[in-house]
């Protein structure tokens, strides 16, 4: 290659290299330029949310802010001012989920037609009860020989303060304190109503304090009255009932004075209730001379069973006049005997028939409430060998105030 040639490549390889360098110093200038003007954009855009921030609500939106907080949950709840059914009470999502739900039951099984029924505003209650029961059986053994047997009338009298469903008191024994009579009975029960069902537990034990009514062919089969020690009683259950026409019949109207019926209504009524009854009758303990008079064998009959029973019947409230209320409820019921393995007829089974019944004459005067109630509860039980039917009646007397 000459020498001019040469001086020429040299050259156009300088030019380029110049103008490379030119170029990439201009993508520098633009790159820098960009990054400077995004973080000028965000620090501007920061300065003005924090500015934003920094600005004063408007009265609508602190008005919204000052409502929600008066309107707590929380805030209601430590003032004593909370009503579950404040649809404007804000609440956490959990919380207002439980309260939604406990609305919707409390709607379901607890709404009632105004015109028919009338709540009393009144959460708590203090009254006086006055309870009087007899437990009674009429039995035919070995088809062979009748007998009727009835306790002493048991009377108890007790005050009771009551808040809602939940209720304390204390109770005392009326036969001992009067009639100097051994405590040899004990009775206690548990219940819960709302508008649509009810249910009662209970549990009864009689010990002693039980006479001899007729005995056989004794007297000509008349009516007498001779102690016998030989009778023991021990029942259990639990009943509940579903009512169908809860928005106009009013059972708790009836029966705990949770509610004031104020026009006559009635409603079918289906049920279940299971019972664990024990009955001991100890021939061998029979007082002279009425055992000569025994057609079957002097020893101890035990009828202890489970029974399980359809109740189907229906109940009445009669609003006869201006603050008074009289109802008659009638259950007949009929179901399943299971004989435990220690009674008389051990592991056999019999249909189950009975019945359960009630009634109550109410009175109302502004908080002020007036009662007399009667209850029996009946069980037949009927075997190839034996026929006995038991039965616990009641007859109670109340007085209290709402408040």
């Amino acid at each position: 290659m000459s020498r001019t040639q040469t001086l020429l490549a040299q050259a156009m390889l300088l030019t380029f290299s110049t103008m490379s360098a030119s170029v990439a110093y201009a993508d520098v200038t633009v790159d820098m330029a960009a990054d400077t003007s995004a973080e000028t954009a965000i620090a501007n855009d920061s300065i003005a949310n924090d500015t934003a921030s920094a600005l004063p609500l408007t009265e609508s939106e602190a008005q919204e802010v000052t409502a929600d907080d008066d309107r707590n949950w929380w805030r209601l709840l430590r003032k004593g001012q909370l009503d579950l059914k404040d649809t404007t009470v804000v609440y956490p999502k959990f919380i207002g989920f439980c309260v939604d739900v406990y609305n919707w039951g409390d709607w379901f099984f607890n709404s009632t037609d105004e015109e028919y029924i009338a709540g009393t505003g009144k959460r708590w209650k203090a009254f006086i009860k006055n309870d009087n029961w007899v437990d009674s059986y009429a039995m035919n053994l070995g088809y062979n020989m009748p007998i009727r047997i009835m306790s002493d009338m048991y009377c108890n009298l007790g005050a009771y303060i009551q808040y809602m469903a939940v209720s304390v008191g204390y109770s005392i024994d009326m036969s001992n304190v009067i009639g100097n009579k051994p405590s040899n009975h004990r009775k206690y029960e548990f219940g819960f109503s709302c508008a649509r069902f009810n249910v009662r537990a209970y549990f009864n034990e009689n010990t002693g304090g039980s006479y001899l009514r007729t005995f056989g062919d004794y007297r000509g089969g008349r009516l007498f009255k001779k102690e016998f020690p030989g009778v023991q009683l021990s029942t259990y259950g639990i009943d509940s009932y579903f009512i169908f026409n809860n928005r106009k019949y009013s059972y708790g109207a009836a029966y705990s004075f949770s509610r004031v019926q104020k026009k006559s209504a009635g409603s079918f009524i289906l049920g279940f209730s299971y019972s664990n009854i024990d009955i001991s009758i100890d021939l061998a303990q029979l007082p002279y001379p009425l055992n000569y008079y025994l057609s079957i064998p002097a020893t101890l009959y035990r009828f202890h069973y489970d029974t399980y029973n359809l109740l189907v019947g229906y109940g009445y409230n009669w609003v006869f006049r201006r603050n008074w209320l009289f109802n008659i409820t009638a259950l007949p019921i009929i179901g399943l005997n299971h004989c435990r393995e220690d009674s008389s007829e051990r592991g056999t089974n019999q249909m189950a028939i009975g019945g359960k019944g009630s009634m109550s004459l109410v009175y109302n005067w502004t908080d002020i409430y007036l009662g007399l109630q009667g209850h029996i509860d009946g069980h037949w039980y009927r075997s190839r060998t034996h026929s006995f039917f038991s039965s616990i009646e009641d007859l109670a007397v109340v007085a209290g105030v709402r408040f």
